[in-house]
């Protein structure tokens, strides 16, 4: 890849960010190569650039919202605590531009999950959820597919994830994991007041219509997106945009992530068969 470009979308909460990012700067310098910082809007498809994202997953998901439409490969470097989505930490950064610079890459797309509900509109990464207001968690919900409805979802709410999203929220509320870059989207209910309800896996390319009865908020990959009264309905499918995220040549495998961020079983006996 001919690298003309960075643009840096930075955690600026984090006191180890604004020394990394000096550095980087500098590095970009002697490599000839453009640093733009990015914090509200994002350019236009560019085939000559790259995003990195320095921070921890919640920096690669805003980074990944930015450049929603632009098609862009997404780096994430980790100065978070789980960096779930990053590529490298704080000692990997150079070597990670290095093998970017040198083209020791992959380019993996993301499915992205589109969701409207009356004028509020976007896409996610990770995981779309429903869930109660501020002055009652409790809320009420029928997810639909096709002309049936799939169930009623009385409790804490509904969470709409993707393969990526599998290993968020939706993991933390008992839905299985994933593998990315499968297509697919999750269905997994929160804190039910339904012994029987379980998650469920839908084909990408369906269209799902989530009808609250109750008020709910909206909140698309951790972020308040809309409140909703009773009655309103949230369609949610794929999004015709995917996220670009940069594969580095060396990095490990899915489950050795798992590993060593969610302490994945049996590890031993799978290092021993590698």
């Amino acid at each position: 890849m001919n690298l003309d470009r960075i643009y840096f979308v930075v955690n600026v909460s984090k006191s180890d960010t604004l020394p990394v990012l000096e550095e980087m700067v500098a590095w970009c310098e002697g490599h000839g190569i453009a640093a733009i910082p990015v914090s509200e809007s994002a350019p236009a498809e560019d085939a000559s650039a790259i995003v990195v994202a320095l921070g921890g997953d919640g920096t690669v998901l805003r980074a990944a919202g930015l450049f929603a439409d632009s098609g862009i490969p997404i780096l994430g470097i980790n100065i978070g605590s789980l960096g779930f989505l990053t590529q490298a930490g704080l000692d990997g950064w150079p070597g990670a531009l290095e093998h970017v610079y040198d083209g020791r890459l992959s380019i993996e797309e993301r499915m992205r999950l589109a969701y409207e509900a009356g004028g509020t509109r976007g896409s996610v990464l990770n995981d779309l959820v429903m869930t109660g207001t501020t002055d009652s968690r409790f809320c009420e919900l029928e997810l639909v597919w096709g002309d049936g409805i799939v169930s009623a979802y009385p409790g804490d709410g509904l969470i709409l994830a993707t393969a990526t999203g599998s290993t968020a929220y939706s993991l933390s509320a008992g839905g299985p994991i994933v593998v990315p870059p499968a297509a697919c989207i999750l269905a997994t209910p929160h804190a039910a007041h339904k012994l029987g309800l379980r998650p469920v896996i839908f084909p990408a390319n369906e269209v799902l219509r989530v009808r609250a009865r109750t008020e709910v908020q909206l909140i698309a990959d951790g972020d308040f997106a809309a409140a909703l009264p009773a009655d309103s309905e949230v369609v949610v499918r794929r999004s015709d945009r995917p996220t670009r995220l940069v594969r580095l040549a060396d990095a490990p495998s899915f489950f050795r992530v798992l590993d060593a961020k969610l302490n994945w079983a049996d590890s031993d006996g799978r290092r021993r068969a590698d």
